[in-house]
């Protein structure tokens, strides 16, 4: 029994969908375990010598069902929350409980940007947990009453689940499979969240905050306080950093959207760091871009051991060295994106 190229690519399709449905505790060996036993389902129904093609290979996939109806028997049956519940709270955890906490963190930090605080960085990680506190709480509370529903309240649409399993099993179509991504184009979203986050905490200090929090930063007599160390030479750059920060999250927005790195995204992402490495060559040759006041530094309380060991830094072109490590950096990652755009248009 062999398998044609398009019904080679319908499997994985096919199996990729059951993935996605099954638990994350064990899910390789699941999967494993499920193409071997729907490849020793093949080979006991059609001869060695025989194809496969992809309308063949459908119809052997629908006896099988939906990747859903599949994935179903590998969840523990004695989970605290009934099978008929798991929807509702992965609802809860999967859209719900984003879309709070966003608006927690944003609502926090359109306050944090007006009310420029006193003590931005405590304020930061307060606003941070905050966010955590609610989606802990959310999803916790769920699933409480979730438990308790599945533990006293057992014959409360008991079968809606598995109904709405075999309605799917017969239902499914090939067109709802997702499509394959090769391992250049991955993308996970939990890291495309906490880029979106930082990205838009990034846009907020270099717009509003920059002149309160952008500085040296020294616990003295049970306060924190900020000496300024960056020039105006460095603050008319700040338009432009800001650009590219904006840019980076639209290039998060866009693959959060197609789940994968597509080539627009890879688009955004080149054109972002030709416009990061333009930044670094033209803030390399603006002068001093970092000072530090030695004298109004010691006046709010600095140590002078510290202070010294700063100024022999700046004294020896420090900054200058880490913004051309900074622009090596950005022409490889560039290379990078530009080759990988290359081999997936050569792809199509």
């Amino acid at each position: 029994m062999k398998l044609t190229e398009s019904s080679e690519t319908l499997l994985s399709r096919y199996l990729l969908a059951v993935e996605r449905h099954l638990p994350y505790q064990g899910r390789k060996d699941m999967i494993t375990e499920i193409k071997s036993n729907l490849m020793d389902t093949l080979e006991d129904h059609y001869p060695a010598d025989e194809s496969i093609d992809e309308v063949r290979l459908e119809a052997e996939l629908r006896k099988l069902g939906s990747p859903r109806t599949v994935a179903a028997p590998y969840f523990p049956s004695d989970a605290l929350i009934a099978p008929q519940y798991n929807t509702i709270f992965r609802l809860v955890v999967t859209r719900l409980m984003p879309i709070v906490v966003a608006a927690v963190v944003f609502a926090g930090l359109l306050s944090f940007a007006l009310s420029r605080g006193e003590n931005p960085f405590w304020s930061l990680w307060e606003l941070v947990g905050t966010g955590w506190q609610v989606g802990v709480g959310l999803i916790g509370t769920a699933a409480v009453i979730l438990m308790v529903l599945s533990r006293f309240f057992p014959q409360v649409h008991p079968n809606k689940e598995w109904d709405a399993l075999e309605e799917d099993k017969e239902s499914w179509k090939v067109s709802d499979l997702p499509e394959l991504v090769s391992a250049q184009d991955k993308v996970q979203v939990w890291e495309l969240a906490m880029g979106i986050f930082f990205g838009l905490v990034a846009l907020i200090i270099w717009l509003f905050l920059f002149d309160k929090v952008a500085g040296i930063w020294w616990r003295v007599g049970g306060q924190w306080r900020m000496t300024p160390i960056f020039t105006e030479a460095f603050k008319n750059f700040i338009p432009w950093i800001a650009i590219n920060a904006g840019l980076g999250v639209i290039a998060y927005l866009v693959m959060l959207w197609k789940r994968r790195r597509s080539i627009g995204s890879r688009l955004i992402e080149i054109g972002t760091g030709i416009s990061d490495i333009s930044l670094v060559s033209a803030m390399l040759g603006a002068g001093t871009l970092v000072s530090l006041d030695k004298g109004i530094a010691l006046s709010m309380g600095f140590p002078a051991e510290a202070l010294d060991v700063l100024q022999n830094l700046l004294a020896h072109n420090a900054v200058h060295w880490i913004m051309v490590a900074i622009l090596v950096a950005l022409s490889i990652d560039l290379l990078a994106n530009i080759v990988n755009l290359v081999k997936r248009v050569l792809e199509r």
